[in-house]
């Protein structure tokens, strides 16, 4: 993984040099997308990648590891309505349909006001 993370960069940015004569990093935003669609279908074919396959690199390495970063971190956890691990407060009402007192309430469709209303309630 360690060299998967040194080599697709880099063979990314030779590719992005030799067709734009800019690292990728500079490239307006059209053109890194370009880029990195090739690299997803598995297009880009430079001696760069050293045997490593640019569509493998990108779904195995690209959209894996940095979706995982992405929602390891609370505040996407907030974003989607994740409240977070249990520790190290834990789960105190063990019962179905039952939520802690730190957890929000739901709002579903038609009962928006009454949801935010406990909501303002919850720490």
């Amino acid at each position: 993984m360690r060299d998967a993370w040194r080599m697709g960069p880099a063979a990314l940015d030779v590719e992005s040099r030799e067709r734009h004569e800019l690292p990728f990093a500079s490239l307006e935003k059209a053109a890194q997308t370009a880029l990195l669609g090739e690299m997803q279908r598995g297009d880009l074919a430079h001696a760069a990648w050293r045997g490593m396959q640019p569509k493998v690199f990108f779904a195995e390495r690209v959209l894996h590891d940095i979706c995982g970063l992405y929602y390891s971190h609370p505040h996407a956890w907030s974003e989607m309505g994740f409240g977070g691990p249990a520790n190290p407060r834990g789960y105190v009402r063990m019962y179905f349909n039952r939520r802690d007192p730190w957890e929000p309430v739901e709002a579903q469709s038609g009962n928006e006001e009454k949801a935010a209303r406990k909501n303002r309630r919850v720490r």
